[in-house]
């Protein structure tokens, strides 16, 4: 039987340690969490031929301003995936690759069709998600709209998932719906706390609908806990 990642997706790995590993890796990157890029780390060295792990550790390369690393990390998983990984898994690296390279247009592109095709590839629909997303520097003046609009697209594939009602929620508050924005949004959080994203995208719904006092709580509460 094939390991899979937490979506149900097959992994091109064959040690339970690396798809373990990976699989907390990547929670913790959807999250904003400390242990990233050492969970990650733990997975290459692991399985060293597994690209998976490797594109997810550019990323966290390219989070940090670490573009050479990042750039290095994703060639050697683009090589990688070529000689042991699915349509799915050479898909997803070359749309991580093409976003830490900065090719805005193609990695739009691959992102939404890559999507079309797997959608509960949670990795790759980040991407243009969030305040730091591709959408939210791709220059195009609708792009909370286009957020709301993707996710909405895709929710009947994630259900309860905290992350993707993190997202979701995140996305609807940016598009005016603040109401149901935050209370998504805190549904999500409240299924995974150390989630930073969450707070931020809560904190944001705060702000917007006026509880101040709320927001300053949370605040209060995420530098003590």
């Amino acid at each position: 039987m094939p390991l899979e990642d937490r979506y149900g997706l097959p992994l091109s790995t064959t040690s339970d340690e690396a798809a373990a590993a990976y699989r907390e890796g990547v929670d913790l990157m959807l999250a904003g969490w400390t242990g990233t890029a050492e969970t990650l780390d733990r997975a290459i060295a692991t399985d060293p031929d597994f690209a998976l792990p490797l594109i997810a550790r550019a990323r966290v390369h390219a989070f940090y301003q670490q573009g050479d690393l990042a750039r290095q990390k994703a060639t050697l998983a683009r090589e990688l995936v070529t000689k042991r990984g699915t349509e799915r898994e050479r898909s997803h690296v070359e749309t991580l690759a093409l976003a830490i390279e900065g090719r805005l247009p193609e990695a739009i592109a691959s992102t939404l069709k890559h999507i079309d095709a797997w959608p509960r590839d949670a990795v790759v629909l980040s991407l243009p998600l969030g305040a730091f997303g591709l959408f939210a520097f791709s220059g195009m003046a609708d792009h909370d709209r286009a957020r709301h609009e993707l996710c909405e697209r895709v929710a009947r594939h994630y259900g309860e998932d905290w992350w993707f009602l993190t997202m979701s929620g995140w996305a609807m508050t940016e598009n005016g719906d603040v109401a149901r924005g935050r209370a998504v949004t805190e549904r999500g959080f409240n299924l995974r706390r150390q989630n930073a994203h969450a707070a931020h995208a809560v904190l944001h719904a705060m702000f917007e609908d006026g509880s101040i006092d709320a927001a300053d709580r949370l605040g209060a509460m995420r530098e003590t806990g």
